[in-house]
């Protein structure tokens, strides 16, 4: 880690900084969330972002689309919220037999959930001037077919099943994805925020099923986009495999550091290499309406972790039912390590 400079940086200054182990002013934090209701269209999106940056001044913005942008191209059919506390959800699943996967094809960025999110990043990126880095949430091409099924078990027995039809979707998958991420840095967004969701994680399948049907897709997806300014890797769950993901080529890494299943934030330091991003968890101590359990969380990662390089935040995005005063907290104690 860097020695402290006493002069004040900018939110980006302080994120180069930290990224080429150059001195900081204080440790960088950042949380996000979604906003459900919200996430219907570009202009209300950007606008729920840009407020929730503006409340709380974090050192970078992680913008939180629903996650089902990632598959209506392909026919998923979605019932919006009115509730800030109910997600978007998915009401017709594209995927329902076997032979249905082979109609999962290349589609092209005209599709309209693809220009909704690209339009969002626009008026962002009009909105922060580029001062703030900002990343799209894209997930991982294994983690869209996931999500082209009502539930993991299906996809799982298909993977077991007929691995090369699978392996043919998954192909489909990733160039369009390769196309909408080269995509994204034209919009004034910073890079990406690549998640894993379910799918690295022993919950649901193996290390070396992992590797086969993940890897080579998020590998040729971040190939598309490492000339990005920041990306971020997100690897979700309990139980994940997290020594899968040393080398690739991002960032920042984040997970939830504060399951007992997964390394500890220091311990995935050592074996990454790379600024890790995490130290809260956003299940207990986030929820709990008193900020001294937050703040006592915050000391105890920041004594976890001297002497590297890491940024405070959420093992995931945090949910809505989140007390502002703990995240007021959170940012006033970095201040306080100044």
């Amino acid at each position: 880690m860097p020695v402290k400079t006493s002069q004040a940086l900018s939110h980006k200054e302080r994120i180069q900084n930290l990224l080429t182990s150059q001195p900081v002013d204080r440790t960088p934090v950042s949380f996000w969330r979604h906003f459900y209701y919200r996430e219907h269209d570009a202009k209300n999106l950007a606008e729920a972002m840009l407020a929730f940056q503006n409340k709380f001044d974090w050192d970078f913005m992680k913008v939180n689309p629903r996650a089902s942008y990632h598959v209506q191209p392909w026919g998923a059919k979605v019932q919006f919220s009115a509730n800030e506390f109910v997600k978007t959800k998915i009401i017709d699943y594209p995927v329902k037999k076997l032979e249905d996967w082979n109609h999962i094809e290349p589609f092209k960025l005209t599709a309209p959930a693809f220009q909704e999110q690209l339009e969002a990043l626009r008026l962002i990126g009009q909105a922060l001037k580029k001062e703030l880095y900002f990343v799209e949430t894209v997930f991982s091409p294994l983690s869209v077919a996931g999500d082209l099924v009502e539930n993991e078990d299906i996809l799982v027995k298909y993977l077991r099943q007929a691995p090369q039809v699978i392996h043919q979707a998954l192909e489909a998958i990733t160039q369009t994805f390769e196309k909408f991420v080269e995509e994204i840095p034209n919009t004034g967004a910073s890079g990406i925020f690549f998640a894993t969701t379910q799918w690295a994680s022993a919950n649901y399948i193996t290390r070396e099923e992992y590797l086969e049907f993940g890897k080579p897709y998020d590998l040729r997806i971040l190939s598309k986009i490492k000339n990005a300014e920041l990306n971020i890797l997100h690897v979700c769950e309990p139980k994940n495999f997290l020594e899968l993901f040393v080398g690739y080529p991002v960032h920042i890494v984040n997970w939830d550091a504060t399951d007992p299943t997964n390394l500890s934030l220091d311990k995935g330091y050592g074996l990454l290499n790379k600024v890790v991003l995490g130290g809260i968890n956003h299940n207990q101590e986030l929820l709990n309406p008193d900020p001294a359990k937050v703040t006592e969380q915050a000391n105890q990662t920041r004594s976890l972790m001297q002497g590297k390089r890491w940024i405070l935040g959420p093992g995931c995005s945090i949910p809505p039912e989140v007390p502002e005063i703990n995240l007021a907290r959170l940012k006033n104690v970095v201040e306080e390590w100044r």
